[in-house]
């Protein structure tokens, strides 16, 4: 017999102590082929009902295409009618939501051609995604196992879906409901609309893959470059729809609604699907994804996505809930609030309509910043409201600015950004490009770099067209041409503009101002200076600084990707040097991985700050917003690269599953090695964008918050400029948020963490009992299936419960600290999380990702044959790649949502809470104490339940070892049950001439009292001293160390006299007796 390593437990045991095989199961029966081939020789094993999916075409998708095209025709009619103003009065509409928030400005105008535009090129988009759509479903699906494969994941996949949707819509309508008559309807119409279409860009991204993915396996027959093209466009599907719904429903809303500060309400209603999307997603995910490994890789040793393995469909269906719909409506919501904080900053902007006061007020502000003028009484007075007054000549050499003058057009170009992002979403997804020399290369190295260049070519290609269509924007909307550039004082220095004399004194309290000594009359350009004391630069600057902005923002999005790339893939240092440590054992892997996902934290971060504070330099907060939406512009590119993967890992599972050849699998495996390599680019692309959209947001929720004086109580007068509220360190109540937000990520991760550890203990019990329990399972008998329902329904409830603790706790806390402690305290908590959550996520998501791919790269042997699979050295990578698989995919990328939803709930309730601690904060410890209970008595109930599965495991197994003691018992009488799998490692009566058949062993008592508390989701394999052949050298051994009595304190059995330490002589020694 073979003496191949097999585990057992975590222990390394050999193949003597596992199951083998029957003979007839491993012949096929009669004229069997051998093994898994015979069963695929014989007697098809397709339930017909589940092969659902073999239509090549799609008339309801031919419906949607059509109608989203006509749709797409009908708006760039109606658009050229708008622009030259045939339409009512749609160039004049108002945005009237300006009276409902506690920063007031000057009234603006809706840029409706722009925003009507951007909702043109959305519906493009969805056009363009749905014949992508149709182009999937078109493709060939293979073997009738194949798609019965297939069926089962999509079902399982839309069943997780479906009932986590269910949940979400109370707590949707909930939120819905209390911002509606907490602040208004506009924005509670916005969140809802926002959480609907964040939903169903989840569903329909997930629903394609699940489509995708037999179809990529079938075209893998073909070749390389048909799978790549098959997966990519599967994820082209998801990309394009988180750019095209994000921007057609902001669009939309922000039409109907006519409030731009509105807008902060559909940011806030996708995050709360993000949140549980990614976070129950993740939770599933994983908890498949540990079941499936540790019993079927490394305790059974069947192969990864073996059918045999109850867990296995559902660890495919986790890789689309989790890493396409969570994905998606991740960056679904980086997407819109990086446009929503934008917009919201560009509405606020001194760039005034129809107001020469207020521009010539912001003009001088500067002024009352540099000398806070007092009068007799000591009052302060605002030099710039004295020298502007209304109707003076002063204030009238201002120009009364048009809509394609004023900051409506600095709303607009977020909007006309991203919808040049939607054409370049649908140019970078048309084709893959892969080498035809790749068909015959056998480098799986250079295999992979030829694929990684396919892809880089669309996405660099990709971004060099947003820089170009960003200096086309850019110049058409605020450079010569433009309208902007002709207002007086933006083109040229011809504005008159009171200046401080150089090293003049400030008057003093109660003088008179005097023009001749204190100031001096200068021509420039319009310089204005806001309540953030932000100096803009000379309006004749304007093209340029944006667009220097939108390029930092989109070089930082491709070096955080290359950064990534670096830490995580197996070709460079860091992974490899990960995966070298295996030489020394687990804890040396794990070591190593901490400390390289430590490191991998420090330079984005650098890069990320220095981004920050380049582009606050250009244009002040305005232009850190607009860097998040150039960052973002591409995402219909890298989206659909990043989707791609778990289409490709779940082809490479059904080809294994439906024992295509061997090619097949060597192709789907390229495929999928690609993708883990796109899927960390994808999360350091999404970290990234996370930092800048939250860091937006929060610079929107200071504006709106009060705390800094709005536009129409400046230029009143009513108001100083310096009267800012500023946010202070030496505040006790800002100091202790501050703690609260540091330590805020870390209690997130550890709950999702231990959810992962609970979901993923119960998959273990269900997959060890069904290959207890169902004979023939384990020795792939002709017929037998797992009941993997079980273990799709464990991750579905599982994942759904334990995500409702993390997301309560990200919602509740910042209101909590708000409406406890005020404003002040609630930027500093949100301020100390975006810093400590964004580090966290960084370093549990490449962490994950190296440990990940150490694993594989020693599986590759690339530390030499005899240190691949099924060595020591592999077994210590596995043992970190089962800590990272939780790191990099449920709780780093939740980090990521995390600080997204804090801000974006605290912008929408904001206006709510009170400057400082006030009397109101009895709203807080109300909401404190309701939070407490929930946790303590939710929680209580979890942990309960968890407790009582374990419990009844371990009784299981108790009960199990009492049976096997007892048939032991009987067979010693010459009686026992040949159809009853036994508990304990035993020999049954083998078939004539046939070999021994083992069978899945169970605990026994005397082990568990022996080795003291052990878990109940720990079952341990037979010892290998158990039931020798009578008269063998293991027999003879036990005997000389005193009888079976003498067997607990034997852990090696080589320890035992008068056996070496050949391992491979073990089955010898126990089964030939001695002469």
């Amino acid at each position: 017999m073979a003496t191949a390593k097999q585990y057992e437990g975590y222990e390394m045991r050999t193949v003597g102590d596992l199951p083998a095989t029957d003979p007839e199961i491993a012949t096929g029966g009669v004229g069997g082929g051998g093994g898994r081939d015979g069963l695929a020789a014989g007697v098809s094993d397709v339930n017909p009902e589940m092969v659902k999916d073999k239509a090549k075409t799609s008339i309801p998708l031919l419906g949607v295409t059509t109608l989203f095209g006509a749709t797409f025709v009908a708006l760039v009619v109606l658009l050229g009618l708008i622009i030259s103003c045939r339409i009512g009065s749609l160039c004049d509409v108002e945005d009237i939501g300006n009276e409902r928030y506690t920063f007031q400005t000057v009234s603006s105008l809706v840029p409706f051609q722009y925003v009507w535009g951007s909702l043109t090129a959305g519906i493009l988009g969805m056009a363009v995604l749905s014949y992508y759509a149709f182009s999937v479903l078109r493709q060939d699906v293979g073997s009738d196992r194949a798609v019965e494969i297939a069926t089962y994941i999509r079902e399982g996949s839309v069943a997780f879906l479906f009932t986590e949707y269910l949940y979400l819509s109370v707590l949707v309508v909930v939120l819905f409901i209390l911002i509606g008559f907490a602040l208004n309807w506009p924005a509670a119409g916005c969140y809802a609309i926002g959480a609907i279409l964040s939903a169903a860009t989840g569903y329909l991204g997930m629903s394609i893959a699940t489509r995708g993915n037999v179809r990529t396996a079938a075209a893998a027959q073909k070749g390389l470059s048909e799978g790549l093209n098959v997966a990519f466009r599967a994820g082209a599907v998801m990309g394009l729809s988180v750019v095209a719904i994000g921007l057609s429903g902001l669009s939309f809303v922000y039409l109907v609604f006519r409030d731009v500060r509105a807008l902060a309400g559909f940011s806030a209603g996708a995050s709360t699907i993000a949140l549980f999307a990614r976070v129950g997603g993740g939770i599933y995910t994983k908890a498949a994804d540990v079941g499936a490994d540790l019993v079927g890789k490394v305790e059974s040793n069947i192969p990864e996505d073996d059918p045999r393995n109850p867990a296995t469909i559902a660890d495919n269906v986790g890789d689309n809930v989790g890493d396409v719909a969570g994905m998606g409506a991740d960056l679904f919501e980086s997407y819109v609030g990086s446009l929503v904080a934008t917009a919201i900053l560009g509405a606020s902007l001194p760039y005034f309509y129809n107001s020469p006061l207020a521009m010539c007020v912001y003009n001088h502000l500067a002024l009352d910043n540099e000398c806070v003028y007092r009068d007799g009484s000591g009052a302060k007075l605002s030099l710039a409201r004295a020298l502007c007054v209304e109707g003076g000549p002063l204030a009238n050499a201002y120009p009364s600015l048009s809509v394609w003058q004023s900051n409506s057009i600095f709303v607009a170009l977020p909007f006309m950004l991203a919808a040049a992002g939607v054409v370049v979403g649908i140019l970078g997804t048309l084709y893959v490009w892969v080498s035809p020399k790749l068909a015959t290369e056998t480098d799986k190295a250079k295999i992979m770099e030829s694929l990684l260049t396919s892809l880089r070519i669309n996405i660099y290609s990709s971004s060099l067209l947003i820089v170009g269509l960003a200096a086309v924007l850019c110049w058409c909307l605020f450079g010569s041409p433009s309208d902007f550039s002709e207002a007086r004082g933006f083109g040229e220095a011809t504005l008159p503009r009171f200046v401080r004399v150089p090293e003049a004194r400030c008057p003093p309290i109660g003088s008179p101002i005097d023009t001749n000594q204190f100031l001096q009359l200068v021509d420039d350009h319009y310089k204005p200076f806001d309540s953030l004391f932000f100096q803009f630069p000379g309006a004749n600057q304007v093209p340029w600084r944006l667009f220097l902005c939108i390029v930092l923002g989109l070089i930082l999005g491709i070096l955080i990707g290359a950064l990534t790339e670096y830490f995580t893939a197996g070709s460079y240092g860091p992974t490899i040097g990960i995966a070298g440590a295996g030489e020394y054992g687990a804890g040396a892997v794990v070591i190593q991985g901490l400390g390289v996902g430590m490191l991998s934290v420090v330079i984005p971060l650098l890069l990320v700050g220095a981004v920050i504070l380049g582009t606050y330099e250009l244009f002040g907060t305005y232009g850190i917003a607009l860097s998040a939406v150039g960052m973002l512009s591409t995402l219909g590119v890298t989206m659909a690269t990043d989707a791609y993967g778990p289409v490709a890992d779940n082809a490479g599972g059904i080809a294994e599953m439906s024992e295509m050849p061997a090619a097949v699998r060597d192709n789907t495996d390229a495929l999928d090695a690609l993708g883990n390599t796109t899927a960390a680019t994808g999360k350091g692309f999404s970290n990234g964008s996370a930092v800048l959209t939250a860091y937006a947001l929060l610079t929107a929720l200071v504006q709106d918050s009060g705390l800094a004086r709005d536009a129409l109580s400046l230029f009143q007068g009513t108001a100083h400029v310096t009267d800012t509220d500023v946010v202070s360190l030496v505040d006790i109540y800002v100091v202790v948020s501050v703690f609260i937000g540091i330590m805020l990520p870390y209690f997130f991760g550890a709950l999702t963490m231990l959810a992962v550890s609970r979901a993923a203990q119960a998959m273990i019990v269900e997959v060890r009992r069904q290959f207890r329990d169902i004979p023939g399972l384990r020795e792939g008998a002709p017929g037998v299936r797992p009941e993997h329902v079980r273990c799709v329904n464990i991750s579905t409830r599982s994942a759904i419960i334990e995500m409702i603790i993390p997301g309560a706790l990200a919602i509740l806390t910042p209101l909590i600290v708000g409406f406890g402690f005020g404003q002040r305290a609630l930027i500093g908590l949100l301020l100390a999380a975006i810093g400590s959550g964004y580090m966290l996520g960084i370093m549990m998501s490449n962490a994950g990702g190296a440990w990940d791919n150490a694993k594989k790269l020693t599986e590759s042997g690339y530390f030499g044959k005899n240190h691949s699979k099924g060595s020591e050295w592999h077994k210590a990578t596995v043992a970190g790649d089962t800590v990272g698989d939780p790191f990099k995919d449920t709780s780093g990328p939740s980090m990521n949502i995390l600080i997204k939803i804090m801000v974006s709930l605290s912008l929408v309730s904001v206006s709510l809470m009170e400057p400082g601690r006030d009397p109101r904060g009895w709203i807080g410890a109300i909401l404190l104490g309701a939070t407490l209970a929930f946790i303590v008595l939710f929680g209580g109930w979890n942990l309960w339940h968890s407790n009582r599965i374990a419990k009844l495991a371990r009784n299981e197994f108790d009960n199990a070892s009492s049976d096997g003691s007892s048939s032991s018992d009987e067979e010693d009488g010459g009686a026992r049950d040949e159809t009853r799998p036994l508990a304990k490692s035993a020999l049954r009566n083998p078939p004539d001439g046939g070999e021994p058949v083992m069978v899945a062993p169970l605990v026994s008592a005397r082990a568990l009292g022996q080795r003291g508390q052990t878990s109940p989701f720990f079952e341990h394999g037979p010892r290998l001293v158990e039931n020798p052949a009578p008269g063998s050298a293991v027999d003879v051994a036990v005997g000389a160390a005193g009888g079976p009595a003498a067997l607990d304190a034997v852990n090696n059995p080589m320890q035992l006299p008068s056996l070496d330490s050949d391992s491979a002589k073990l089955e010898a020694l126990r089964s030939a007796p001695t002469e």
